[in-house]
């Protein structure tokens, strides 16, 4: 960026030119100047620089108050009736300041919010800081993108009623009941009605797919990480999961990754792959079992050590394991082969398929899998 002095003289050159490409570059400068010079500057100051921008800004084309919106969206001196004009623009030129800028005030948002549509509704809810009487609009007003948007916005604040709009709101959206269920901040009874209906959709999704799960099972699974579910998780049909397994392409990373993000309904699904044993059995495994039925599963999938203990982190509340555990469970696990493992797991799948009561299977998948291993051991055990 040039000096004062320096853009002072090639002002005084672009202003006598009147044609587009020059007018475009005379703001440029004058908005070099102003910030150049923003540290001297008294309250009239900035309102001269911010009514000659304008100005010549909206003399322009739409690129150029884009652009002009970009250069000042973060600048904290920036002039308030330029910065509050831009914010009402089109789309493309209100974003920046709408998204960032903090010369805009909770009046200036109430007020746009109120005036423009969707997409200007978007950029205001992608502030990193959101009062509740702004989002009140934006709830009033948002549709199903936006309110998810602004549900999301961990900086955003919400009234009560607007809490509850949201959840009302939600009833009809998963994807909005999906957002809702992060938020932290919920009211007790509202995250109990958003936990109870994110449950009942999951159990829809598994009926409408004729997966056998015990649904005590997706309580605890809700219970543990409503705040990460994926509505869209039981989406992806098993076929699909079974093609990328027997390609290779469904890896242990992706299991570390959706347990780190708390989604175990994914991960249960995917063990539940890899593995052959029924879901419901994995999810008593990951939730409920001994540590060790959790490890052999693990090692009979050669699974490295770091991701059974990412397995391990993902209980919490009475489920939660001491550390001391955890320590001694890293060291068996390294001891524990492969194939006793899996000797294991195929002494446990004959025993399931002799199994014909359905209510049988979450006893199996609590307690068979160390019992087998203790009865097939011939090594260290976990």
């Amino acid at each position: 960026m040039q000096n004062a002095n320096s853009c002072l003289a090639e002002i005084e050159l672009l202003s006598s030119d009147a044609s587009s490409e020059n007018r475009r570059e005379l703001l440029r400068r004058v908005t070099d100047l102003f910030f150049l010079t923003s540290e001297q500057h008294t309250p009239n100051d900035g309102v001269v620089f911010g009514n000659v921008m304008e100005r010549i800004a909206y003399e322009l084309e739409i690129e150029a108050r884009a652009e002009l919106s970009e250069r000042i969206c973060e600048i904290d001196k920036a002039p308030h009736h330029l910065v509050s004009r831009l914010a009402s623009d089109e789309i493309e030129v209100a974003k920046p300041v709408l998204e960032r800028s903090r010369v805009l005030t909770d009046t200036d948002l109430i007020q746009i919010a109120k005036s423009r549509g969707q997409t200007h509704l978007q950029a205001i809810s992608k502030r990193p800081t959101l009062s509740a009487p702004v989002t009140d609009v934006i709830v009033d007003r948002g549709e199903s993108e936006v309110l998810v948007e602004v549900t999301n916005n961990k900086g955003a604040e919400f009234s009560r009623s607007g809490i509850d709009q949201l959840a009302q709101k939600a009833r009809r959206d998963s994807s909005l009941l999906n957002a809702l269920g992060k938020r932290k901040d919920l009211p007790p009874d509202v995250m109990e009605d958003v936990k109870r209906r994110v449950a009942e959709k999951i159990k829809g999704e598994m009926a409408e797919r004729q997966i056998d799960t015990d649904p005590s099972d997706v309580d605890a699974l809700i219970e543990q990480g409503a705040a990460n579910l994926d509505l869209d998780a039981f989406k992806t049909s098993d076929a699909n999961l079974r093609t990328r397994a027997q390609n290779n392409e469904l890896d242990e990373q992706e299991i570390v990754d959706h347990a780190n993000a708390g989604r175990l309904t994914e991960v249960v699904h995917r063990l539940s792959v890899l593995s052959g044993l029924d879901p419901r059995m994995i999810s008593h495994c990951l939730l409920k079992a001994d540590i060790a039925a959790l490890g052999i599963l693990c090692k009979a999938n050669d699974f490295q050590g770091t991701t059974f203990l990412a397995l391990i982190k993902t209980r919490n509340g009475d489920q939660r394991i001491r550390s001391s555990d955890i320590a001694r469970s890293m060291r068996e696990y390294e001891n524990l082969s492969v194939r006793n493992a899996n000797r294991t797991l195929r002494f446990l799948k004959v025993r399931c398929n002799t199994t014909t009561e359905a209510d049988q299977m979450p006893q199996i998948g609590t307690k068979s899998l160390w019992t087998a291993h203790h009865i097939l051991k011939d090594e260290p055990q976990i």
